[in-house]
């Protein structure tokens, strides 16, 4: 790791330590002599720690010595996040009780109870610990650190600054050369519209801002902009200027650039006030363009100061802002948002061989070396800055000799290991790196574990996040909430980019990310573990990629006895044997991700905070001990979960937040095991409910209580089920803080009446599928906040009618639902009951696979409608007695053979009805199945050969 990445990282690590400091001291509450005082010290001791390094930071040192330090800092830092955990979790077993969330201010509640009677123990217990050693050792080698830290303060300070300086930003200016910016004229010519647009000229200031990524071509883009000579001459623009901003925002001395970028007088009075004014009257009656390359300030207030004296210029005039943080571009934009993209691979190419080869003689050597070159161009993952760096690293270079040793080059590492891209591209990431808060760099340098093009997920990797303790409290909120604004900020800050609803990481800023991380974070990507020896032992977090896993491979990681985090990434169905002594190795895990492979048991050993195994398909059971794990929060098996059923005891885990799977075994009342797991969040499937032969184990389970959960899975197997299975699901009741729910198999007549309860007011999805008894759906156009409703396989049910919607003193019915999908109902024979109001907001319709029904409520009531799909309704003869809304965008119709023929443009009755709607499909199928069975266009189905006739049927 660089020594300034360094210095900052242990920096956010001594401030997240601090913070859990903090916190746990709040449970010492009345003063325990040896621990409180021991606790309060440590703090203070980090606090000047922190303090130094920063000061040194500042100064930019980067000498072996400080290196050194820091390294030893970092190490002593994990040593104290585990003492911490060791305490929290030692005072709760004094307690008696399981672990909640340690790191929890309004802890202290609940300990003043029984504090007075146990405070002693407590402190007799500690000081006979390997606490009270661990902790005095922390101490004294802190304090010969601090010492170390003064000394090279003092040192510094009577030598001056001769060390080795960082580069410091590099500013910009207005100027470009065109020729070298390629596919770049979409994005000119977008933003110019917008600089040119009616709503700009209507404001006496408009703000638009560029944002992206370091090296995607922002300053490139402002640039040109900005020397557009067609939108001088339409925009009547009479000023212009660019301010490239410091790393550090200062009203006053950015005040005092855009006057002298403005006037280019550089005598100017020295108070804000003075400028300011000074500034207002230069711009009165002035219609001007002004660009601030690079803005980092999140300060809403001191962005609202440093325009004001902006906004007395003519109508029309515009600011345009280039930034890397969202946060940003969202603060200042009055007129527009323009996210840059990464180029394509030949934009790439044709912006690198510019650069290496002109536009002169040199051309005629492209066709030998193209194919090399647009490999190198594809390595470049759509940064201009990175193809322009390595084209100029071939600048007039036509061996093609040479231009393979770069790619090799880069095959072998990868592209931003090149020194003259590290030399380009690490200030301006070290700058990003810089602005983010301290709890955010932890969480950044954990992501390099993950491999190139991971696509994450943001609820799991916040879990991880909180497995290893990087989220810190903030009074009554969540910690999920908490940690999700995290990841939002990582965002903002376009260290995350948006893929099909995950993201990614780049390339470039995953590289950085392990530049960042150093040797606590240890990556392994290889098919066999003859590599291993390249892990440090003091490694704290650590990745493991192969296919080929071997019981002797984990031996590798036996000497790292302080490792939190064990990731093992493999392809599905990889057979792992895990030696039964990594475990008891690995006594500080918090996080532990075993998903996808094919272990067959867990060993009783394991310790952790978060356990993954999703897609363990041969995995049957868990340990027996594992009621053991006080420290567990987080235990995720994933949909495919094969375990019989739940361990006894698992119910002692009252601190779980994750339980994703429940499976109920054949043991009387095991369900009863939930009935204190109230931390629950997020989703919960109980599987194999069957097995609860009675209603009161039913309530044993005391779902009511569970407020965190969002989302509740209730499944019955394709078996016998008990005769008090309607009893069962009533006393199944959840909290009314639900917002989905899914019923699978359920197989009574009808459903209980929470199911349609209108206090569900948070409940917006509801799935129900194979409940084939059933013979009514309840009400459920009671419930105010439905938006998603999804009914399958229920071969009984005959009519949707009154009952489903509810009563009608209620008011508008189904009055938030939103999307409504019907399938695989082969007894449903009409749908009726409705209102002229009901489902008014509803959006998308789908009904597939009902063969017998022959009527629904006419749809051209519903105005927001805008997608119908209806597959296999043979019998189906209408959707609508008057013409469908204009709303409706997409209509798709398969095997239902009569509405095609009403809705064929030439002789079919409703064609009217539907002629407006902009997409429509009609298989062809239907088409030839309408044309037989109506004895129709005799001459044209005639002349359809029996073979097509015999394969369309």
């Amino acid at each position: 790791m660089a020594p300034m990445l360094l210095s900052s990282f242990v920096s956010a690590s001594l401030q997240v330590l601090i913070e859990k400091l903090t916190n746990l001291g709040v449970t010492f509450v009345n003063s325990i002599s040896n621990v409180e005082y021991k606790l309060k010290k440590l703090e203070r001791t980090l606090l000047r720690v922190q303090a130094l390094i920063i000061y040194v930071e500042d100064k930019e040192i980067c000498d072996m010595a400080w290196q050194v330090l820091l390294r030893d800092l970092e190490e002593l830092a994990y040593d104290a996040d585990d003492l911490i955990d060791e305490l929290a979790i030692k005072f709760w077993k004094l307690k008696g009780g399981n672990i909640q969330y340690i790191y929890k201010a309004r802890v202290r509640k609940l300990f003043v109870s029984f504090w007075p009677t146990k405070k002693k123990l407590f402190s007799s217990f500690f000081n006979r610990s390997s606490s009270a050693r661990n902790m005095n050792n922390i101490q004294v080698k802190l304090d010969d650190m601090l010492r170390e830290i003064d000394s090279l303060c003092l040192r510094e300070s009577a030598e001056g600054s001769n060390h080795d300086k960082v580069k410091s930003k590099l500013l910009t200016t207005s100027l470009i050369d065109a020729s070298h910016s390629f596919n770049r004229d979409v994005e000119k010519s977008d933003l110019v519209k917008m600089l040119l647009a009616p709503e700009a000229s209507k404001q006496n200031v408009s703000v638009i801002s560029i944002v992206g990524m370091v090296g995607v071509g922002k300053t490139t883009l402002a640039q040109l902009v900005y020397n557009e000579s067609e939108m001088w001459s339409k925009s009547s623009f009479n000023l212009k200027m660019w301010v490239s901003v410091t790393k550090d925002f200062n009203v006053e001395a950015l005040t005092r650039s855009i006057i002298e970028a403005a006037t280019g007088v550089t005598s100017l009075p020295l108070e804000l006030d003075l400028l300011q004014l000074h500034l207002r009257n230069y711009l009165r009656d002035k219609k001007f363009l002004l660009v601030l390359d690079d803005l980092w300030n999140e300060k809403r207030r001191e962005w609202e100061l440093l325009t004001e004296p902006l906004r007395h210029g003519r109508g029309g005039s515009t600011i345009i802002v280039t930034t890397r943080s969202r946060v940003v571009s969202s603060m200042v934009n009055t007129n527009g948002i323009y996210n840059l993209e990464l180029l394509s691979d030949e934009a790439s190419w044709l912006l690198l061989r510019q650069e290496a080869l002109g536009s002169g003689n040199h051309l005629e050597a492209v066709a030998e070396l193209e194919l090399i070159g647009k490999e190198i161009a594809h390595c470049c993952q759509g940064l201009p800055l990175t193809a322009k760096i390595v084209g100029n690293l071939l600048r007039i270079e036509t061996d093609d000799d040479k231009w393979d040793s770069v790619l090799q080059s880069i095959l072998k590492s990868a592209i931003w290991d090149l020194p003259e891209v590290i030399k380009e591209i690490v200030p301006a990431l070290r700058s990003s790196y810089y602005h983010l808060p301290s709890h955010l760099k932890q969480c950044f340098a954990y992501c390099s574990m993950f491999p190139q093009g991971h696509e994450f997920e943001k609820d799991k990797l916040v879990q991880m996040w909180m497995g290893e303790g990087f989220i810190l409290p903030e009074g009554r909120r969540r910690t999920e909430e908490i940690g999700h604004d995290y990841f939002d900020q990582l965002f903002w800050m376009s260290f995350f980019q948006k893929k099909d609803g995950t993201y990614i990481i780049h390339d470039m800023i995953h590289h950085f990310a392990q530049s960042v991380a150093g040797d606590k974070f240890f990556r392994m990507e290889e098919n066999d573990g003859s590599h291993m020896s390249g892990i440090s032992k003091s490694a704290r977090h650590s990745s493991f990629f192969s296919d080929n896993f071997q019981e002797m491979t984990f031996e590798a990681f036996y000497p790292c006895n302080g490792l939190h985090t064990f990731l093992i990434f493999c392809k599905l169905e990889t057979s792992i044997i895990l030696p039964s002594t990594l475990f008891q190795k690995l006594r500080h895990l918090r996080v532990l991700d075993l998903s996808c492979t094919y272990i067959n048991e867990l060993n009783e050993s394991i310790v952790c905070r978060q356990l993954r195994l999703k897609n363990c398909l041969r995995l049957l059971r868990l340990p027996k001990g594992i009621d053991k794990l006080e420290s567990l929060r987080h235990l995720e098996l994933g949909i495919d979960c094969q375990l019989t059923s739940m361990p006894s005891g698992i119910g002692k885990l009252t601190g779980l937040q994750t339980l994703s799977e429940f499976v109920v075994g054949v043991e009387l009342g095991q369900i009863k095991e939930l009935k204190d797991m109230n931390n629950i969040r997020g989703s919960l499937c109980i599987k194999q409910l069957e097995r609860v032969s009675q209603g009161q184990e039913a309530e044993e389970a005391n779902l009511a209580s569970k407020k965190y959960l969002d989302r509740l899975e209730l499944q019955w197997s394709n078996t016998d089920f008990p005769i008090q299975v309607e009893l069962i699901l009533n006393n199944l009741e959840p909290h009314k803080s639900l917002k989905e729910l899914v019923l699978k198999r359920y197989r009574a007549g009808q459903f209980p009446p929470w199911v349609c309860n209108p206090l569900f007011s948070k409940l917006t999805s509801i799935s129900l599928y194979e409940c084939d008894n059933c013979l009514l759906l309840p009400s459920l156009g009671q419930l105010p906040k439905l938006k998603s409703l999804k009914v399958a396989v229920m071969t009984n049910l005959q009519y949707l009618s009154g009952e489903f919607y509810g009563d009608t003193s209620v008011g508008v019915r189904f009055q938030s639902l939103e999307s409504l999908e019907l399938c695989d109902m082969p007894s449903l024979v009409g749908w009726n009951g409705t209102n002229d109001n009901d489902m008014g907001r509803l959006r998308e319709l789908t009904i597939g696979n009902c063969p017998q029904l022959v009527i629904i409520p006419s749809l051209h009531y519903l105005e927001s409608l805008e997608k119908l799909k209806f597959e296999n309704c043979p019998e189906l003869q209408s959707l609508s007695t008057h013409r469908l809304s204009t709303s409706v965008r997409s209509l798709i119709v398969r095997g239902c053979f009569k509405l095609t023929r009403q809705f064929r443009s030439v002789g079919g009755e409703d064609w009217m009805k539907i002629e407006h709607i902009p997409h429509k499909e009609m298989d062809e199928e239907s088409e030839l199945v309408s044309r037989v069975a109506d004895h129709e266009e005799t001459e044209s189905v005639g002349a359809i050969s029996s073979e097509v006739l015999l394969k369309n049927y």
